[in-house]
């Protein structure tokens, strides 16, 4: 909240114009009521025609100076509301670019986009209200109560009486909604998941003839945010009615006791009567102002909460961590390694213990779910294990600042990611520094020069979003050239060549052995003819490691290794590959 707050800092200024200009208004407001009954009681009962004229002019001098404030004020208080949630827009997008890759996975993708867009446009309705609400809706209350007050005491203390029920109704019909805003958010980032999932996952569903099921699933989470949102609705709306009623019925007794005491002859004018019953007014209007307030206030406090979610988490860089040096040998060591990911029971590694030399070509093969993505994921850095340690030229990681470390990795991650931009620009994100002749010699060893040259553009050729205007295998190529362009010791390809054919393969594979000779390999991989070429081979199942070895040791000695063999190079070709 402090964060959220400290953004309000450069319209200091325009909140306190907002305030004054608002105050001129106000003045304004009160003080036409006060005109009202002279007219009534001067110039109406009086039969003066010209003071009738005369107080006319003066109202409406009133009502145009109260309307230009407001006009004003509207102005000034967009300006800041645009500018206060453009700037709220700005450090979330920067935050969660920050973000741990532990914390990005705990709130994931779906709570992200919405607490970026729907929770942030929530803050900036309050911040709309805000000038309103602290400075507006106080001077109309307390100015119009003392003004009744002093107009007739009595009928003002009759219509007072009604302040204490409407505030307790409205407490009372908003204690259950900060828990239904919060699960209704909660079932829209679920609804987000859901739908990223099957788009993400649209072939393997039909492929399995599960639509039934995601449709399931993603009725259940819009019929359950709908439940608690019309839930809050209805209850939230029922603050108006009820309010109204009461503020209705208020107003009929002050016109009754007026009329009554206005007849027994006690003091009281026809024009005190009206004064006080517009003064009235406006009080009404200050409470469904702050009724409304306080009804919409446990939707914000879930945004600003879920904010907060975001800003809270400590920034990846800013992570206490070691401050000894990356030492100089790149030897690496896991001992005894085990990781959970966060919110499960269920271990995904447990027990490893690996070690790679410097300048080695490894590969670590092993079907889906056997831990090699999480693995190379912890050897990144992004998470850090559950037990065990991880040693680099003999230092713990733990020790050593991990965007240190990471200058020294250069990675293929699962996922080939493209971004929109020209291919220049998403090859030079591994190496900013690379000139166009490095670029294009890092795309011919990723075979992907014959793309280039079949584009008048080169370089300058657009990949759209998440290239999807480019091929499987081409999207896998661009994302290893970006990686080997950069200057590193360790690369790591995490299943980066299952969509190429194993003639293009081969070509690569044998283009980045020259390339990166000296520096250490890893590979993650569940095709044995991208592992089989590899120093040393760790067979991964069920996060453990079952098989160690070079290709033809493991043919012997691991039924697991031999029976992916056998199932993808089939016996005879597998016996003449060893």
């Amino acid at each position: 909240m402090k964060k959220l707050l400290e953004l309000l800092k450069p319209y200091r200024k325009k909140l306190i114009a907002v305030a004054l200009i608002d105050g001129i208004g106000m003045i304004c407001t009160l003080l036409m009521p006060f005109v009202m009954s002279g007219i009534v009681e001067l110039g109406i009962s009086e039969k003066n025609i010209p003071l009738v004229w005369k107080y006319a002019g003066i109202m409406v001098l009133l009502a145009v100076v109260s309307a230009a404030a407001n006009i004003v004020s509207a102005k000034l208080n967009t300006s800041i509301s645009a500018g206060y949630s453009s700037d709220l827009c700005h450090i979330t997008f920067e935050k969660i670019n920050a973000l741990s890759y532990t914390d990005y996975t705990k709130i994931g993708p779906s709570g992200l986009l919405t607490r970026a867009t729907d929770d942030i446009w929530n803050v900036e309705g309050t911040i709309t209200s805000l000038p309103y609400t602290l400075f507006t809706v106080p001077v109309m209350f307390i100015g119009s109560a003392v003004l009744a007050f002093l107009a007739d005491p009595v009928l003002s203390a009759v219509f007072l009486l009604s302040i204490p029920p409407i505030l307790i109704l409205v407490l009372i019909l908003m204690r259950p909604l900060y828990d239904m805003w919060d699960k209704s958010d909660k079932y829209i980032d679920m609804q987000n998941k859901i739908v990223r999932e099957r788009l993400s996952g649209l072939r393997v569903v039909r492929a399995f003839n599960n639509e039934n099921r995601e449709h399931s699933r993603a009725k259940y989470a819009t019929e359950e945010m709908a439940k608690q949102m019309v839930r809050a609705n209805t209850r939230g709306g029922m603050v108006d009615p009820f309010a109204m009623l009461l503020l209705n019925l208020a107003t009929t007794a002050v016109i009754y006791f007026g009329g009554i005491r206005a007849q027994l002859g006690t003091g009281i004018s026809t024009g005190g009567v009206v004064a006080v019953l517009q003064y009235i007014g406006i009080i009404s209007n200050a409470l469904i102002s702050i009724s409304w307030t306080l009804a919409w206030l446990p939707k914000v406090k879930v945004s600003i909460h879920r904010l907060n979610e975001i800003h809270a988490c400590p920034d990846e860089e800013k992570i206490p961590s070691g401050e000894g040096a990356v030492p100089a040998g790149f030897d690496i060591e896991i001992r005894d390694l085990c990781f959970t990911y966060p919110d499960s029971a269920k271990s995904v590694i447990e027990d490893l213990s690996l070690t790679i030399r410097e300048g080695e070509h490894i590969a670590l093969i092993g079907g889906t779910g056997s831990g090699k993505s999480t693995l190379i994921k912890l050897l990144a850095g992004l998470f850090d294990p559950s037990a065990g340690e991880i040693l680099i030229g003999g230092a713990s990681y733990q020790e050593m600042r991990k965007a240190d470390v990471r200058s020294h990795f250069s990675v293929a991650l699962q996922k080939a990611q493209i971004f929109e931009g020209t291919v220049r620009d998403n090859i030079k994100m591994g190496n900013p520094s690379a000139s166009d002749e490095e670029i294009r010699e890092t795309l011919r060893l990723s075979k992907m020069a014959d793309f280039i040259d079949s584009h008048a553009e080169g370089l300058d050729y657009i990949l759209v979003g998440s290239g999807q205007n480019v091929s499987g295998g081409q999207r896998q190529r661009l994302n290893m050239a970006r990686t080997v362009i950069k200057n590193a010791d360790i690369y790591i390809f995490d299943d980066s060549f299952s969509a190429l054919d194993f003639l293009t393969e081969r070509e690569i594979k044998e283009n980045y052995a020259a390339l990166l000779r000296g520096k250490s390999r890893i590979v993650a991989t569940q095709r044995i003819s991208t592992a089989m070429s590899a120093d040393r081979i760790y067979v991964l199942e069920k996060g453990r490691i079952i098989g160690v070895g070079t290709h033809s040791d493991l043919l012997s000695s691991c039924p697991i290794y031999r029976e992916i063999a056998d199932s993808q190079l089939g016996r005879k070709e597998r016996a003449y590959e060893a």
